[in-house]
């Protein structure tokens, strides 16, 4: 759907993820007194009074030459301003004009004047609102004294403004797509997970940096691929907890976790030119996607600089890929690929993977057709007797999907070894697929 688009730009530190928090009516970005917490571009959809939004939260922009991310974070903000509709500059009315305020100021002079609303946070009493009339030096028209933490009256004004200017054709949009498939990009840190969402999405989004933790909130951005719509989404590298120090840390692993959670399918990578080609850590993540009954693909990332004597040897090869399958046994539903995210190669078989992963994930079959697969299964591997009982499974329904979840009815299901369930599982899967998504089976007595 067409969508006003905003892009939210401000020093470190003046309250533009607060403010992005308040438009979602939700906590969608991390908040915190230190600075530096936002770094890439955030986008996030939202609503006022039945006017879409597309909001673009950038990282602070700092002058400072000892910060290894200022550059970055510009060039990543001028990517946003250079694609909105709208720009809400963003200060402080605690700070007064800072110099970086007007250095800001310069750069929307003279590039998007026309486009330029300022909003003076922290404005939640009637002293402040009178301070709030300093940043007029600003040299723009558009000036409202808003408050992101409580709400305000400037704010709805603001948004107000922006809609008349920028709304008038929305009424005659309509949808692109009925749904959009949330991708999320998940692993250790360093394994190339920004390299990736880059190269998929065409231009560098996320900051990609030698330096662990670069990503510290979850990235997201809505983009069409294939005749589909997606949401990818850009993650903090999951550590081991005993190496998670930092309050922004945790709050990252917390958003990673929310962000599984929320996605269609999951995008595990990993980092094929370890020694340890999957790590307890791996195994972790691994096992959390399959918890939340995610559908997932597997990216083997660097395969460009994989060791020859492992690429060009087929026993050394066969050993790494059992070793893979093995480690990875949590998801053996999962579709591995073997990519390199720097040079592009087979990186463009995610989209098809993640699409196909996505469907079985909610594919439903019908009870007829489980019923007549469960027969052949009962005919040639019927379930042991059990303490003397004879145990008779009468017939199966899907109930759920994503993930697809099938009911069985059975006499002594309490009976049921885990193998056979275990067997069962393999059975439906050989017989309709389910690749890239976890199945459930689950039993309920019938006399």
């Amino acid at each position: 759907m067409k969508r006003i688009q905003i892009s939210l730009v401000g020093r470190p530190n003046v309250g533009k993820s607060t403010l992005v928090n308040r438009l979602a009516e939700k906590k969608v970005c991390i908040v915190g007194e230190k600075s530096g917490i936002t770094r890439d571009r955030k986008e996030v959809e939202f609503e006022w009074e039945g006017v879409p939004f597309l909001i673009n939260d950038t990282g602070g922009i700092t002058f400072d030459h000892n910060d290894p991310f200022a550059d970055d974070i510009f060039e990543q903000a001028e990517i946003a301003l250079n694609n909105a509709d709208a720009i809400v500059f963003l200060v402080d009315v605690n700070s007064g004009l800072t110099a970086d305020d007007e250095r800001i100021c310069k750069i929307l002079r003279e590039k998007y004047f026309e486009k330029v609303f300022v909003a003076v946070n922290k404005v939640d009493s009637y002293d402040k609102q009178s301070l709030s009339y300093e940043f007029y030096k600003l040299g723009f028209d558009n000036l409202f004294p808003i408050s992101a933490m409580h709400g305000s009256v400037g704010l709805n004004e603001m948004l107000e403004s922006i809609i008349e200017k920028y709304g008038k054709d929305l009424g005659n949009a309509s949808p692109e797509f009925e749904e959009i498939i949330k991708i999320s990009f998940v692993g250790k840190p360093n394994v190339g997970k920004s390299s990736l969402y880059n190269k998929l999405v065409g231009e560098d989004r996320s900051i990609v940096s030698d330096v662990s933790g670069t990503t510290r909130d979850s990235i997201n951005m809505f983009l069409n691929r294939h005749n589909s719509k997606f949401e990818l989404i850009d993650t903090a590298g999951l550590r081991r907890k005993s190496k998670v120090h930092e309050e922004v840390e945790r709050f990252s692993t917390l958003r990673t976790t929310h962000s599984i959670a929320r996605s269609d399918v999951v995008i595990l990578i990993l980092d094929g030119t370890e020694e340890e080609i999957v790590s307890e850590q791996d195994q972790k993540i691994a096992s959390l996607i399959e918890s939340k009954g995610k559908a997932c693909v597997v990216a083997i990332n660097k395969w460009d600089i994989l060791p020859a004597k492992i690429k060009e040897d087929p026993v050394k090869l066969e050993a790494y890929k059992n070793e893979l399958h093995y480690k990875l046994r949590f998801i053996s539903y999962a579709d591995i690929l073997y990519i390199s995210a720097k040079e592009g190669t087979r990186t463009d078989k995610i989209w098809t993977a993640a699409i196909a992963a996505n469907e079985q994930h909610k594919r439903r079959v019908e009870t007829s057709l489980l019923n007549k697969v469960l027969a052949d299964i009962l005919m040639l591997h019927p379930p042991p007797i059990v303490k003397q009982k004879s145990i008779r499974i009468k017939y199966v329904t899907q109930v759920d999907v994503a993930p697809p979840t099938f009911l069985f009815f059975a006499n002594f299901p309490e009976l049921l070894p885990e193998t056979y369930i275990r067997f069962m599982e393999k059975q439906f899967r050989e017989y309709f697929g389910f690749k890239g998504s976890p199945i459930l089976i689950k039993f309920k007595v019938q006399e």
